[in-house]
Parts: C-alpha cells; structure tokens; sequence
C-alpha cells in the first residue's frame, strides 16, 4: 500500500542533511545503536541523537530493543521510500511513494519470488550465497536496462511537451488572452492570468496520468504551488484556477465541466 503520510518538502529536508543520509546508509544494512553509529561515523553522540530524533519524528526509523539485558535502544528503518525527480528545460516532475513496513508479517517473502525452487535445490550455503548474489547482479543489470529505457521514454515526452508549448504559443496564446481580458481590465491582472492558464495548461500534461478523465482541482491547486497557502487564500486561488479551465477548455474542448467536477478527455 502507497502512503503519502510524510510531505515531500520534509522529506527532501531530510534526504538532504548529508549526516541523516549516512545513518540511513548504515540502517538500511544493519540496525544500530547510537553508540555504534556515533562511532562508525566519528561524529558525537548528541548529533547523532539530534539526528535519528528528526528520523523518528517523521517515521523513517524505529527504535527497537533485541536484547533486554541492555538497556540502549537499536534503530532501523521503517518505510520503504521511493523517489524519483525528472528535470529538464521543459518537464518537472517529482514523484515518490511511502511504504509502512509491517512487522507483523514479512514485507517480501523468498517463498513468493519465482525461481526459488532452484533455490531450495541447493543444499550447500556457500553454493546458495553464489546463487543469491548472481541473482542480485542480473536483477542489478534488468534494472539498469528499464532505466535506460525509462530514459529514452522521458526525451520522448518532452519532445511532445515542447511540440504543445509551441502549439500553445502559435495557436491558442492570443485567444486565451482575449477571454481573459474579457473579465480583466488591468494589465497585470491579464498577464498573471495568462502565466497561470499557461501554467494549469502545462500542469495537466505534465502528468496526465494523474488528470485523466476527472480533474481533481484540490490537486491541481497543489500542482500549482498553492499547497502551503491558508484557507482564504487556497479559496482565492481555486476561485481564479476554474475560469481558466473554463476558458482552456472553450478554446481547445479536451476538458468539460459538469456539476463542479471537471473531466478531461483527449476524445480520440
């Protein structure tokens, strides 16, 4: 299961304090002590402390205690985190999943992969790390082959994004305009909303996996940056979003309202 309890400023901050990444390093191979990781990284204990303190708070860690005759707590890592971060001239995107570790039962299970009936063959341990880490290293290599592909799929996109910009620039950047100054007067009202529709345009292809078919505007208004914003102020923004969808759709009829919902359909 996906859980996105850990905001993604947080969870930049966190990643990007080069002392919480060395101790994240080190848990993901073993649990430690702070004493242990104090000393490994030969940096004091009250840092170290500060450190898996701001780990805990945000979920990442866990401590727990293996041995009941010491008194000191061990720490290990307690989601799954994925992230991953695309920029280019035209495209941004950032995307990551949180997964709560459930101690309960076992997250990944030998018995569930598929060849492991090769593995149960093997009866000398020496013979089943060899296997193990061969199974590791072509895993390593089809990994590195989806990304190169994953790679080659992302210059395709912004070959596509630029394509829309230059049709949103030859086609349709005049007629926006003149609908927004239909409501407009001031010259700087109509420029901040010509940059905003331009902005929500780009924002539903960016990722129009997440858009298609229904637009959830509360996400949209996320996408936008207006995430952080308080109440008054996000009810300001949504009021200014949706006569722009109104007008993006008017002009270019991939988008339709019904009942205040909006859907967004290439119709091909």
């Amino acid at each position: 299961m996906e859980s996105q309890d850990i905001r993604l400023n947080d969870l930049l901050d966190l990643l990007g304090n080069p002392t919480r990444r060395k101790i994240l390093a080190k848990l993901a191979k073993l649990p430690h002590y702070a004493s242990e990781l104090a000393n490994s990284l030969n940096i004091s204990r009250q840092r170290i402390h500060s450190q898996l303190k701001e780990l805990k708070k945000h979920n990442l860690i866990e401590p727990f205690n293996p041995d009941k005759d010491v008194k000191e707590n061990k720490y290990r890592i307690k989601k799954n985190i994925s992230v991953r971060i695309d920029i280019t001239p035209d495209y941004y995107n950032i995307n990551y999943s949180t997964t709560q570790i459930d101690d309960k039962k076992s997250s990944l299970m030998l018995k569930d992969i598929e060849d492991t009936s090769t593995y149960e063959e093997i009866n000398i341990p020496e013979d089943k790390i060899k296997y193990l880490g061969e199974r590791i290293r072509e895993i390593e290599s089809e990994i590195k082959n989806l990304e190169n592909e994953r790679s080659n799929l992302l210059q395709s996109k912004e070959c596509f994004i630029i394509e829309l910009k230059n049709l949103m620039n030859q086609q349709y950047r005049q007629q926006l305009k003149e609908k927004i100054e239909e409501r407009r007067t001031k010259e700087k009202l109509i420029k901040e909303s010509l940059n905003l529709g331009e902005e929500i345009f780009f924002t539903l292809f960016f990722n129009t996996e997440k858009y298609f078919k229904k637009i959830n505007v509360e996400s949209l208004l996320d996408d936008l940056f207006f995430a952080d914003t308080d109440l008054e102020i996000r009810a300001r923004n949504r009021v200014s979003v949706e006569p722009l969808l109104r007008d993006l759709s008017k002009l270019m009829n991939f988008m339709r309202e019904d009942d205040d919902d909006w859907f967004f359909d290439f119709g091909f």
